[in-house]
């Protein structure tokens, strides 16, 4: 049976997602209580026992000039004793028909592993969003980043409706001020840097990984590691290195491209 989530499911939600996506950095803490929304997700269960999930979460891509309402299949996972019996399968027609009823645009989501792309493809999923990713060494001094706070998100927010792609997921107020604390709470937060009074790039930064960066430069990479203490690291930003994302698209739209990040991935 498929249904949506009631109140009383939530332990039984939480002891499923503990099993499938076991965490030691406190992060399953933190979205539980800041982000999770009953609401949301979808159950599959056999004979009351729950088998398998999905979170459907809304969102709004920008794509043509158009803002398109679509949702981000989230947390979408099985119970190891019940894979392999067709719940994610029905899970997401299920979305699908949900989607269609309340005229979204798309089904979008970022598979764990490059291996799943391949199984989401028979489900309509293509790959859609892409990024770019590059690992940065410690060279030389840099130009050092101040920390950003709650008083930076409308530039954070302008900043990144300038330089992200044309396509690109829309972010409200609320879902930056959201992803600053997240990051401020278990990660090395935000940092920013300024010419004059206006903010010029930014990075949401984990502890030895950056997830999301704008406008750095040689000189901003280097005072990045610096602030964050690194030899070495990660950086991920707009670009068409690799595919990170999916799309399943309800209505016909030209080929294109797009970026999503900081999406809870």
């Amino acid at each position: 049976m498929i249904r949506w989530a009631q109140p009383q499911d939530v332990a039984r939600i939480r002891q499923l997602w503990e099993t499938c996506f076991p965490d030691e950095g406190g992060f399953n803490d933190y979205f539980f209580a800041h982000f999770f929304d009953c609401g949301t997700v979808l159950l599959s269960e056999e004979q009351g026992t729950l088998c398998a999930m999905v979170q459907m979460l809304p969102y709004r891509l920008l794509i043509g000039g158009e803002e398109k309402e679509i949702t981000y299949i989230y947390g979408a996972c099985t119970d190891p004793k019940h894979r392999r019996k067709g719940h994610m399968a029905r899970l997401l027609e299920a979305s699908f028909a949900i989607d269609r009823e309340q005229g979204r645009a798309a089904s979008t989501l970022i598979p764990a592993e490059p291996w799943l792309f391949d199984f989401y493809r028979p489900f309509g999923y293509v790959p859609f969003f892409e990024v770019e990713k590059r690992s940065i060494t410690r060279m030389a001094n840099g130009e050092a980043p101040r920390r950003l706070t709650q008083a930076d998100v409308p530039q954070m927010a302008a900043l990144y409706d300038s330089l992200a792609s044309d396509c690109r997921i829309v972010r409200e107020e609320a879902y930056w001020r959201a992803q600053l604390e997240m990051f401020d709470t278990l990660g090395a937060g935000a940092l920013g840097w300024f010419v004059g009074h206006t903010l010029a790039a930014y990075a949401f930064c984990w502890t030895d990984t950056v997830q999301e960066a704008l406008g750095l430069t040689a000189a901003r990479e280097q005072g990045l590691l610096a602030v964050l203490g690194l030899e070495q690291c990660t950086v991920t930003g707009c670009g068409a290195q690799i595919a990170l994302g999916c799309i399943k698209w309800y209505e016909e739209r030209e080929d294109a491209r797009g970026y999503m990040n900081l999406m809870l991935n």
